[in-house]
């Protein structure tokens, strides 16, 4: 008998972007159980913006096994989209769950060649292959990881993350052929990572640089934001919540993001479909994708002022010819992701996965 698909997510903490992806399934008629973590003090999402009424577990610290275990065997998945291999207790229900469920493991980090992830990959063997199936990995920076640890190319899925298009694409469809602000925009976490400090003396220097500067306008609160307060030209928002987002992206003319580390980095695409160039930092995952320097933006030197500044004073000084056209082609590089291109490829490959790791046809119709 035909029933719905039941797909499993153990997870970190929840964004705005993960229910896009969960609501383009649900359309689908999948049914979702969600185990996350509590909402980050840095990232105080509102919970139910963003769960949307799905069947959810929420853990404090470390996911109790015993608990989610039961949840686990009450809702028994068809797949499971498990976070990364560094929690213990979900790589323990990976391996009981096989043989049982599609096992995919998705993974954000980017093959660096760090100690650490080649302590991981030769722990590979024992630690992560017994306890997943296949990788769902942001994008090229990832797969070439995945390979490493020992997926194969087949069991390789594109495209873990992807913005709200469709929600964001309405800010450039009302803005039409009026140019944008002339002001930049940073969305994220005043934390170390993010290159506030960067961000912080770049946009100094940059003003310095030319008689009439762009305003800088912040989204995000965190430790690092005595940096930035101070300044001429930049306005503090504070945290804003995602379904405020769009509107804020539609008071600047470019996103600026200069992180030092950056696995993906989602307000990129959130961006790119409002029609806004970037200037980003080249530890930026998406930047290989969405990012093409000279054509809708500026990839930097990671951790580089001058260089920085120098991209700003770029995108400064385009005549509204090539702001136009730097727009357009965000726009156009942004259609590369949606929730439901997100939730057909995933539904697309299951079968075939499925299939490569000895699992029988799921009970649920179009699946072979």
């Amino acid at each position: 008998m035909n029933r719905n698909p039941r797909v499993l997510l153990l997870w970190a903490r929840l964004s705005a972007y993960l229910r896009a992806e969960l609501k383009a399934l649900e359309a689908r008629g999948v049914d979702i159980l969600l185990v996350h973590e509590a909402e980050a003090a840095g990232a105080p999402f509102e919970a139910e913006t963003v769960r949307g009424g799905l069947r959810a577990h929420t853990w404090h610290g470390r996911p109790d096994l015993e608990e989610t275990r039961a949840l686990v065997a009450e809702f028994q998945p068809d797949v499971a989209l498990i976070c990364s291999w560094d929690n213990g207790v979900y790589r323990r229900l990976g391996r009981e769950l096989q043989g049982k469920a599609l096992r995919i493991l998705t993974m954000d980090n980017q093959w660096l060649g760090t100690l650490k992830q080649r302590a991981g990959v030769a722990a590979s063997r024992f630690v992560v292959r017994p306890a997943y199936d296949a990788a769902l990995v942001a994008g090229e920076r990832q797969a070439t990881f995945a390979t490493k640890l020992g997926f194969p190319l087949e069991r390789i899925v594109w495209g873990l993350y992807t913005a709200d298009h469709d929600r964001y694409a309405e800010v450039a469809r009302q803005r039409g052929d009026r140019l944008p602000p002339a002001a930049f925009v940073f969305v994220g976490r005043l934390v170390p990572e993010k290159a506030v400090d960067v961000l912080a003396e770049a946009y100094r220097r940059y003003r310095a640089s030319v008689v009439d500067p762009w305003p800088l306008l912040v989204a995000g609160i965190g430790p690092e934001a005595p940096r930035l307060e101070p300044l001429e030209g930049v306005k503090m928002l504070g945290f804003v919540q995602p379904p405020d987002l769009p509107a804020v992206l539609g008071e600047a003319g470019c996103l600026v993001i200069p992180s030092r580390y950056e696995p993906w980095a989602v307000v990129i695409h959130e961006a790119t479909s409002a029609g806004l160039p970037v200037v980003c930092s080249h530890a930026c995952g998406s930047s290989t994708r969405l990012v093409l320097d000279g054509h809708n933006g500026v990839v930097t030197t990671t951790g580089d002022v001058d260089a920085f500044a120098a991209g700003l004073r770029r995108v400064h000084c385009w005549s509204d010819e090539r702001r136009r056209a730097a727009g357009e082609a965000s726009s156009r590089l942004a259609l590369q992701y949606s929730p439901d291109r997100w939730a057909e490829n995933l539904l697309d490959r299951i079968p075939d996965l499925r299939e490569q790791v000895g699992l029988e046809a799921a009970p649920w119709a179009g699946e072979a």
